[in-house]
This record gives C-alpha cells, sequence and structure tokens, in this order.
C-alpha cells in the first residue's frame, strides 16, 4: 500500500529495442493530446458557445455552468476524454503518481457527470438532480472539481521534481528550466485554487470563478502538453536510451 504513496523523483532509462520505443511515442502524443485538450477547452466552450450559439462571450459564471449550454456535449466530452486518459494514464505504476492520476481521472469524470447548480435561465432539473436533489449533486460536483485540480497541482509539481533529476543534454533547455516551468505550471494552479476561495467568499463578481477555473486548466494543459512534446523521441529521431519524460 505504501507504494502507492511513493512519488517518482528521478528518471529511468528508456527501454532499447525499436517495438518498445514505438510505445513510448504512443504514451507522449496522448500527453500531447491531453495537453493540448486542456489548453483548448475554456477557449472552445467560451468561444464555441458565442458562435455557433449566439451566446454573449461571458455568459457563464463558471465552466461548470456551460454544462447547460449548447457546447453542454464539448465539455462533458471533453472532461471524460481527460478522465479516462488519466485514469489509465500509469496504471500499470505501483506509484504516488498513479494514486494521484486514478484520483484526478476519476474526480473529472464525476464532474463531467454531476453538474453545478442550475443557472438563472435554466427551471428544470436534470434526472440525476431530481434524483438526488440539486444541492447534493452541486456538492460532489464541487468536491471533485475540487480534487481533481489539487491532484493536477500535485502531478506537475512532481513533473519538475523529475526533469530537474534529468542529466543536461547538449542542444536542449536546461534541466533547471523545465523543472521551473513545471513548478511555474503547479503553482499557477495553486494561485487559481486560492483565488477561486477568496473570490468565493468575498462575493465578486460570478466571471472571477471562470477566470480561475480557465487559469487552472490551461496551466495543466501547458504542464501536459510540453511533457509530452518530446520531438526528437516523437519523430523517431532521438536516442532510445534516452530516459523517458
Amino acid at each position: 500500500m505504501n507504494d502507492y504513496l511513493r512519488p517518482e523523483r528521478t528518471v529511468e532509462p528508456r527501454p532499447a529495442d525499436r517495438d518498445t520505443s514505438r510505445y513510448v511515442r504512443s504514451y507522449l502524443l496522448m500527453r500531447v493530446f491531453v495537453g493540448v485538450l486542456g489548453v483548448a477547452l475554456p477557449f472552445l466552450l467560451v468561444f464555441g458557445d458565442r458562435l455557433l450559439f449566439d451566446g454573449d462571450p461571458f455568459p457563464r459564471d463558471s465552466l461548470s455552468t456551460y454544462y447547460y449550454a449548447g457546447v453542454g456535449d464539448l465539455f462533458v466530452g471533453g472532461l471524460c476524454a481527460i478522465g479516462v486518459f488519466l485514469v489509465g494514464y500509469k496504471v500499470a505504476s505501483r506509484t504516488l503518481d498513479n494514486t494521484l492520476s486514478f484520483v484526478a481521472g476519476a474526480a473529472v469524470l464525476v464532474v463531467a457527470l454531476f453538474p453545478t447548480g442550475l443557472p438563472s435561465h435554466v427551471v428544470e432539473l436534470t434526472p440525476l438532480q431530481d434524483l438526488f436533489g440539486e444541492s447534493v449533486v452541486q456538492g460532489v460536483h464541487l468536491v471533485s472539481a475540487a480534487a481533481f485540480l489539487v491532484s493536477l497541482g500535485v502531478i506537475s509539481y512532481f513533473f519538475g521534481v523529475r526533469e530537474g533529476a534529468r542529466a543536461p543534454r547538449e542542444g536542449r533547455r536546461s534541466p533547471t528550466f523545465w523543472r521551473s516551468y513545471h513548478w511555474v505550471c503547479a503553482g499557477a494552479i495553486g494561485a487559481a485554487l486560492l483565488w477561486i476561495v477568496v473570490t468565493g467568499l468575498a462575493g465578486w463578481p460570478g466571471a472571477s470563478l471562470l477566470v480561475g477555473e480557465a487559469v487552472a486548466i490551461w496551466a495543466f494543459g501547458a504542464s501536459w502538453l510540453m511533457k509530452g512534446l518530446e520531438l526528437d523521441i516523437l519523430f523517431g529521431s532521438g536516442r532510445p536510451d534516452e530516459p523517458p519524460s
């Protein structure tokens, strides 16, 4: 059981055989796709609602309320895609990374399926809200969203720890740079969570919540995008014994 709470702090050599390197590239590509989805999702929701369904540019109090918008299917589908990847991301490992990834994936699946409270223009409860009660479903949604973002912040922190443990490689940015990059992303997620809590307690305008959520999702996407974007490995030109990302 303790293995599932043990963080990975170093990188191991890649397998040298060519067949295994194909799986490594697939693994990196999945990281890239999830990172791109994380960066793009807030833009797709806000501006997709505006362009496709004639909504106001910033009509919602939070990203979660896009569940009730014309782009609601995109909201649910995007979060489910991220969640399925995170659940299976390190399922074969017995480390803290696997535990955090599984928690984040399961949590974001719950976020997608358990909607936030009804916005003012919606009057009919969803079947799930009708079954359990709107406040209960919203509470599950909020707790799961917090678990999702906190887990991602810790994962990005350990991305930085492992990047800092790399040996320097000629022609590439230093391990110190990449450690700082991922720690900045982790810090941005933490700052966004603090912003959400403070502005919520202070009763600031609803758009404050949307901004905090968007920043947290962007920081997650930026961290995972650059973690997978090892172009030499993706295009098959890197050395197979290089350490994994």
